[in-house]
């Protein structure tokens, strides 16, 4: 029960140090402790929360940091970019498109990219400078454009190797989400949406 406890205070206190870097705030915990936050960046909301995935593979479980930032794009062809693909991300946006895009040079070899619709090929295509640029991260996991919104999710930690083999639990020790890292990521997702709009208004044109 000790462990249990410390392992929960753990969890609840990932997103603490993030906080500070916004004005307005809120910080809200899941029922396995994990927290989430609500701000606002450059003017847009933003979400950030922890999703640990034990559905791995052959490979440790992982802790996803997801950040969505909100905007309407109402008319902008979807798609995801998903890196290293292993067919169990239910998490992933690639999930929800139905059509394969060809992957634009600059991007990780071992990607899946979908879309809503044939559309979106020449939307990415012309993006493909900031989401490589995003992608050069190899933490990161997956880029999604909706109509709502972006995404990006990547690595915020991996899970203790003895305790997955012998248990199959999923302790996160080296978790951490610092408020440089997530600022960054904020900062990437507003290059994308500028890029989105002068890519939206030359083809309007």
């Amino acid at each position: 029960m000790r462990d249990h406890g410390a392992l929960r205070r753990s969890r609840r206190v990932l997103l603490d140090d993030v906080v500070a870097a916004f004005d307005g705030s809120q910080i809200s915990h899941g029922r396995d402790d994990f927290p989430s936050l609500d701000a606002k960046h450059t003017g847009a909301r933003i979400h950030v929360a922890l999703i640990p995935d034990t559905m791995t593979i052959r490979r440790l479980p992982q802790l996803w940091a997801s950040v969505t930032r909100f905007e309407a794009l109402q008319g902008v062809p979807e798609f995801a970019v998903l890196i290293r693909p292993a067919g169990t991300e239910f998490y992933s946006l690639t999930s929800n498109f139905d059509h394969r895009l060809e992957t634009p040079p600059g991007l990780p070899d071992e990607v899946l990219i979908r879309g809503g619709s044939a559309e979106a090929q020449r939307l990415l295509d012309q993006t493909a400078p900031v989401i490589a640029e995003i992608c050069a991260d190899a933490r990161v996991k997956e880029v999604g454009v909706t109509t709502k919104g972006l995404r990006l999710v990547w690595q915020a930690g991996e899970g203790r190797r003895g305790e997955h083999l012998l248990l199959r639990q999923s302790l996160f020790d080296d978790a951490n989400i610092r408020p440089s890292d997530l600022m960054q990521k904020l900062d990437l997702l507003a290059v994308l949406s500028a890029s989105l709009a002068g890519a939206t208004k030359a083809v309007s044109i």
